[in-house]
């Protein structure tokens, strides 16, 4: 079985939630703990935001509840964060 998605509506999240994972791991060896948690914060309000858009695009074909939308958003990320095709149309 498989469930077409288009990345159109989550480009910008996508692309917003890579960009705020990357300053994480370089703010992770010089920030302070205040600054982490801030950039946490962020990364965590997207994701939700994300996952919550992911659940209402995929309603229509599958249940999905909030930590296993949760989850397949991370995929979705790693996945395209692992190919600089993919990557390159984010930006």
């Amino acid at each position: 079985m498989s469930h077409l998605l288009s990345l159109g509506p989550f480009r910008r999240l996508l692309k917003d939630y890579i960009l705020i994972c990357e300053s994480y791991y370089d703010a992770m060896m010089r920030a302070s703990p205040a600054r982490l948690e801030a950039i946490d914060m962020g990364r965590r309000a997207i994701h939700n935001h994300a996952s919550e858009l992911l659940r209402e695009r995929l309603a229509a074909k599958v249940t999905l509840d909030s930590d296993t939308a949760r989850r397949l958003f991370t995929l979705i990320c790693v996945l395209l964060m692992r190919s600089a095709s993919q990557r390159t149309l984010l930006r």
